[in-house]
């Protein structure tokens, strides 16, 4: 019975040490030689769990973009990229194309720099974007830095895509690989590759068919717009050719650096303007110039008489029982009521509004009477004093008691019906004045006294008393007013509405 229990015992004891050392070794009591070792390449933190010096610069080197802190490579020689020069230290920041890692080293004048073709130039002539070979007897020091020759390159490339899955580069008809330690340079500073532009010029760097460094040629820029609520919906033309886009809240078109006329239209408002685009920069053009202006309105007051004249502001009746608001500028105006001479003109209106007063002056009374010239008069005025039994295309041949009338447009005024004023007051030298439209025939009491010329007709003024003034103007409707003479001394002065046409 005994015998058979000790193997189940020394079981037992081997399982429960196999226990134990597995739980020392999970708390780090034990490491088996595995970890502890300052030798071992694989080491990456410290007991107490943190992230060991070269652990973190390994992790921060990642970022490709900006310059990490450059660690100690150790002697030997490498390929690497320059990421900057100081002269006054003589230091040379260097990145390993191998590593992917910032390096340092310092240079003096026993320093060798030769080109790839093995002439000697100056540290001065080195540039950020060189691809060297340095060589390194103590991995702090340079003995010797090389224009590299083992990189071929692929100038000028106008069409590219990157895939990041697979780690593709496609270049045109090219294919080519690529990683994390890729590294691009737009100008002087570094970028990510993810920043590159369908619209970018590159140049590729590549060994055993992978890019390890690209150059960017001709970079790109964007265009935006500000202030451009009222250009919603609009079109883009660049160098005269419609972009296809539209005008919205967030629009950037990428370009590439160069000079651009942009012209955009959206209905009645148009915008142009020269736009710079620069590298990885945003060019905004501002539309606010070009947008809809406000309109300012005015307040006006109108005190017309009579009551119940017609206003017309810009040929639009106009109620003005209340303050009329009117856009800011010029206007015209036009105020009439029958029996009373209209008045014509133009308004000013500012932002404080105003008041305008307007008085129509009474029309001269028409007379009732039939016209002095009633026998050479075809007018609608005449024919209402016909009477409808007259044959006015008949001979006067059979004696009715209406009598009847011929009518001769052509018929002229003889000098036997020229105006003869009173002789009463031929000598006074008074004159009459009447106002209207240019080249009408002036009638006083049936007799041609003058013509409108420049705006008046003049002539003697009659004796006082009524008279009949007769208006006459070839294809317009005769006129006739009966107006009152007034024996003051003075000129009479009258002026009557313009002549309707027929």
């Amino acid at each position: 019975m005994g015998s058979k229990q000790k193997p189940v015992i020394i079981i037992s004891i081997l399982v429960l040490a196999v226990i134990t050392a597995s739980i020392l070794f999970g708390m780090g009591v034990i490491d088996f030689g595995k970890k502890s070792s300052p030798e071992s390449g694989d080491s990456a933190t410290d007991i107490s769990g943190e992230a060991t010096p070269e652990a973190k610069d390994s992790v921060e080197s990642s970022d490709k973009d900006v310059p990490q802190t450059p660690i100690n490579i150790g002697p030997g020689k490498y390929t690497c990229i320059v990421r900057g020069i100081d002269l006054d230290s003589c230091l040379i920041e260097l990145y390993d194309i191998d590593t992917g890692a910032d390096v340092e080293f310092t240079f003096t004048a026993a320093t060798r720099i030769t080109t790839s073709y093995n002439s000697v130039i100056s540290a001065q002539l080195l540039r950020v974007g060189d691809v060297v070979d340095v060589v390194s007897p103590d991995g702090s020091r340079l003995d010797s830095i090389s224009g590299d020759s083992d990189f071929k390159t692929h100038k000028d490339v106008m069409r590219f895509k990157f895939d990041r899955s697979i780690g593709r580069l496609t270049a045109g008809n090219d294919v080519y690989k690529y990683d994390d330690r890729i590294l691009v340079l737009d100008g002087t500073h570094f970028i990510d590759v993810d920043d590159l532009d369908s619209l970018d010029v590159i140049s590729l760097f590549y060994r055993d068919n992978t890019v390890f460094f690209i150059k960017v040629v001709s970079s790109h820029g964007f265009l935006s717009f500000a202030a451009s609520d009222d250009f919603a919906g609009g079109t883009v033309s660049i160098n005269g050719n419609e972009t296809g886009y539209q005008i919205a809240p967030g629009l950037s078109i990428p370009l590439a650096v160069g000079e651009y006329s942009v012209y955009v239209e959206n209905l009645e408002l148009s915008a142009s303007a020269d736009i710079r685009i620069d590298s990885h920069k945003t060019a905004v053009f501002d539309l606010s110039p070009f947008g809809r202006v406000p309109v300012t309105y005015g307040d006006v007051n109108f005190n017309i008489y009579p009551e119940g004249a017609l206003l017309y502001i810009d040929g639009v009746n106009t109620l003005y029982s209340e303050p009329v608001s009117i856009p800011e500028g010029s206007h015209s105006i036009r105020v009439e009521l029958g029996g009373y001479i209209a008045f014509t003109g133009t308004i000013e209106v500012s932002p404080s509004g105003g008041t305008f007063n307007i008085s129509l002056p009474p029309a001269p009374v028409a007379s009732n009477d039939p016209p002095e010239d009633l026998l050479y008069n075809d007018s609608d005025e005449a024919a209402g004093f016909l009477s409808d039994e007259v044959d006015q295309g008949s001979d006067a041949t059979d004696g009715g008691d209406n009598g009847d009338f011929i009518f001769d447009d052509s018929t002229s005024d003889s000098a036997d019906s020229a105006y003869q004023p009173d002789t009463g007051d031929k000598k006074s030298g008074l004159k009459l004045i009447i106002s209207c439209t240019e080249g009408t025939s002036v009638y006083i009491n049936g007799n041609l006294a003058a013509t409108v010329t420049g705006g008046t007709a003049v002539c003697d003024k009659p004796r006082s008393g009524t008279v009949t003034v007769r208006l006459v103007l070839d294809g317009h409707i005769s006129r006739t007013y009966t107006v009152t003479i007034e024996d003051d001394g003075e000129d009479a002065i009258f002026s009557f509405p313009a002549m309707v046409k027929q």
